[in-house]
């Protein structure tokens, strides 16, 4: 019985250990999840705001840019975003399983892989999907320079017509609960945003020099912006699953703990219980 009272003593410790490193973890994902969180929302309207101005000058000007021509598809490179840890729920999985299941979809070409994230680089290589190239370090980070350098690289890739087509699969960020596995085609642009959706709107605007010159320079703004608006709600997204999957790590491990204590104050109860009868055994024997 004392055995298995300090078995319990020591498994109440390892647990409450564990509880303390996931709830750290919780508060570091936290902290970045409000930095991520503020930077997302303050990207949002700048996009948004691009990609109308974009439809507005299309509409007013004779489209003759590459990244609005549409091309004969031969090779498509798709851009995946995860993270480079774990302990964040099913975000990797939940991100890797879209990505081939979109890829097994779209085999109609070639398709190459253009990989942020440690987890989907090592999920694609062991399943001997062709990686171009893989970025691992970015550690869920906003950093504007590396992810205009992505973004550089894939228009690089694209103009130089290595590829026909890019596509995005990152996470969508909805709320801290709830971000939900997304696609979009980045290059060339699709044929609705090129041809813009509202006519005569660009009627309102004085251009200098020109429309054309304004959206030759603001088309590889868009490319950039919406890279960048990809790469921020996955890594927000990563920060919300990390800091809801240790939320209920920290529950679990407290949860267990009240079970152990339970279990250890009973096994003493019936040692104090079982030494009592023997004394009081020994007393009436002595009697």
């Amino acid at each position: 019985m004392a055995a298995n009272i300090k078995d319990l003593d020591k498994r109440i410790r390892s647990v409450r250990n564990t509880q303390q490193i996931t709830k750290a973890m919780k508060m570091v994902a936290a902290a970045k999840l409000r930095r991520t969180q503020d930077r997302l929302v303050a990207g949002r309207p700048y996009g948004t705001k691009l990609t109308e101005l974009l439809a507005q000058l299309a509409a007013a000007a004779s489209i003759d840019h590459p990244f609005v021509q549409q091309r004969e598809l031969r090779k498509r490179l798709v851009l995946v975003v995860s993270s480079d840890k774990g302990l964040c729920g099913s975000y990797n999985s939940n991100i890797v399983r879209v990505a081939e299941n979109w890829l097994k979809a779209h085999h109609d070409v070639e398709n190459e892989l253009f990989i942020v994230g440690r987890k989907a680089r090592e999920y694609f290589r062991r399943r001997r999907w062709p990686i171009v190239e893989a970025i691992a370090d970015m550690g869920g980070m906003i950093d504007l320079s590396r992810i205009h350098g992505v973004a550089d690289e894939l228009m690089r890739r694209y103009l130089e017509d290595e590829y026909q087509e890019v596509v995005v699969v990152y996470t969508r960020f909805v709320s801290t609960l709830s971000y939900r596995p997304s696609s979009f085609q980045l290059l060339p642009f699709p044929k609705e945003e090129a041809a813009g959706e509202q006519d005569g709107a660009s009627k309102s605007y004085i251009y200098e020099p020109d429309a054309e010159t304004v959206l030759e320079r603001l088309l590889p703004k868009a490319v950039r912006v919406k890279v960048f608006n990809a790469l921020a709600e996955s890594f927000t997204s990563e920060h919300g699953a990390r800091m809801t999957s240790m939320g209920s790590a920290t529950d679990n491990a407290g949860e267990l703990i009240d079970q152990l204590t339970l279990f250890r104050n009973r096994a003493r109860q019936a040692a104090i219980t079982q030494e009592i009868s023997e004394i009081v055994g020994g007393a009436d024997a002595l009697d």
